[in-house]
């Protein structure tokens, strides 16, 4: 039988996950946490054998528990903050395993499955992420960055190039090559992508 706690704080996801995994005659829910200072009271030794761990946690994010979590409990990230930046930090830190909340139900379970035989799991598309070259911050000049942390923050192009003392359109161009090499095609994605990589 495969111990599963839950770390979500949202009770209503928690509650479906619960409800999901219970259906599995090889898999029991035996813990639910809203917070980090939950899990570090009430999580203890030998309790569960996967942790299903959202990254989104109040007042800290999941990643503080990775490492604190009581021995033989192995972490499982379940998270919308799927990007390869962030895979990395949690593996590296000693998530067992990276799964998207936007998964199919079988790879879930196959996921937890891995894990608790004492595997590593992560979806061949974050796999995949990892292994490929990317173009990250790094690749933006040092203009470049000036300009895309601004438009991150809100400014528009006007605002830009009044701060940093540009045309208008030298600060069109300096964003039309950084949203080609970050592989993004407006604001909204730039500032998503900034904020997970900065």
């Amino acid at each position: 039988m495969i111990r599963l706690a839950l770390v979500d704080d949202h009770l209503l996801v928690r509650s479906g996950f619960a409800q999901l995994l219970s259906l599995e005659a090889d898999m029991r829910v035996v813990a639910q946490f809203a917070s980090v200072p939950e899990v570090l009271k009430g999580l203890l030794p030998d309790m569960a054998d996967v942790c299903l761990l959202d990254l989104s946690l109040p007042p800290e994010s999941g990643l503080t528990l990775l490492g604190r979590l009581p021995e033989g409990v192995k972490a499982l990230i379940l998270s919308v903050q799927d990007g390869p930046a962030m895979v990395e930090k949690a593996l590296h830190l000693g998530a067992r395993g990276f799964i998207s909340k936007r998964c199919q139900v079988e790879e879930l379970l196959l996921a937890i499955r891995t894990i608790a035989a004492g595997g590593c799991y992560l979806p061949p598309a974050l796999a995949a992420n990892l292994l490929a070259p990317r173009q990250g911050l790094v690749c933006l000049t040092p203009r470049e960055r000036e300009v895309c942390e601004l438009l991150a923050e809100g400014c528009d192009v006007r605002t830009v190039a009044l701060r940093l003392g540009l045309s208008h359109k030298t600060v069109h161009v300096h964003r039309a090559h950084a949203l080609d090499k970050l592989n993004v095609s407006n604001n909204v994605e730039l500032a998503h992508r900034m904020q997970r990589e900065s």
